[in-house]
């Protein structure tokens, strides 16, 4: 399996039709789409969901890919004055899970955000999705507190 991870961006055509349809397979479960933002209500709804979230340009978006196959994404919002990166949606494809992606993901976010001298990345992850949770608590991410929609916010201080 070869994998690859490329920028791609919800403000160009071809790519946004591309996620449409990738997305809108992965969140056919209710419970998937749930674990990855509280705000997105059943039955999925692309457009609400570019919406809520990438209507801002600040917003770096990534796919991995498994032999040109898009398994899993990222997305990274950088608050400059405050040298805090973001990660917004780290989600892979069922199918591609307990193979690392998220991991590769969050590497690659990481040195992202350490390129452009952020000192903080921070993410959200829901209470009830432990392995997510997990996975961030093993990456050096601390629970700081709870968002208004019930999601833990979690930050680490970038070396």
């Amino acid at each position: 399996m070869t994998i690859s991870i490329e920028k791609i961006s919800y403000q160009n055509q071809k790519d946004l039709r591309i996620l449409e349809s990738v997305l809108s397979t992965w969140f056919k479960n209710p419970k998937e789409l749930n674990w990855t933002d509280p705000r997105i209500k059943y039955p999925f709804k692309f457009k609400n969901w570019v919406s809520l979230t990438y209507a801002n340009n600040d917003i770096d978006s990534y796919v991995i890919k498994s032999d040109d196959w898009i398994v899993g994404i990222g997305n990274m919002m950088i608050v400059e004055d405050i040298k805090c990166a973001h990660a917004l949606h780290v989600f892979i494809d069922p199918k591609f899970r307990q193979q690392g992606l998220a991991t590769q993901m969050l590497d690659f976010l990481e040195k992202k955000a350490l390129e452009l001298n952020m000192e903080i990345m921070t993410i959200r992850v829901m209470p009830k999705n432990e392995p997510a949770k997990q996975l961030y608590e093993k990456k050096g991410f601390k629970v700081k507190g709870t968002s208004k929609w019930g999601s833990l916010m979690m930050e680490k201080k970038l070396s």
